[in-house]
């Protein structure tokens, strides 16, 4: 029913008629000063409330001894930068027991 209604030829025009009155419309308020600073304003004004709102959940995390996504990001970060070390570490141990061996030392044993 609302299938043959959207294929009567007088309802395309008419919604294609509105589409493009409706595109007029957009690029008109658009191309508005006053209506682009006001979605400046209101966009910068979402973020604001975003940024206070983000600030406000890390305080409250940190109360409750919470660690935030930054907390657990900022430890990972750590943790990999440890691996690293000691990834390094154990390369080092490990080519020094082998010079050892090399010369003709008893591994373990001075």
């Amino acid at each position: 029913m609302i299938d043959d209604f959207l294929k009567n030829p007088m309802v395309k025009r008419a919604l294609v008629a509105g589409e493009e009155r409706m595109g007029k419309l957009v690029t008109q308020l658009l191309s508005n000063e006053r209506v682009m600073h006001g979605v400046q304003t209101v966009v910068a004004s979402a973020l604001n409330a975003k940024s206070t709102f983000d600030r406000g959940v890390k305080t409250a995390m940190q109360a409750v001894n919470l660690p935030t996504t930054e907390d657990v990001e900022e430890l990972r970060r750590k943790l990999s930068e440890l691996e690293v070390l000691l990834d390094g570490l154990a390369e080092r141990v490990s080519e020094t027991a082998q010079a050892r061996d090399g010369e003709g030392r008893p591994n373990g044993h001075g």
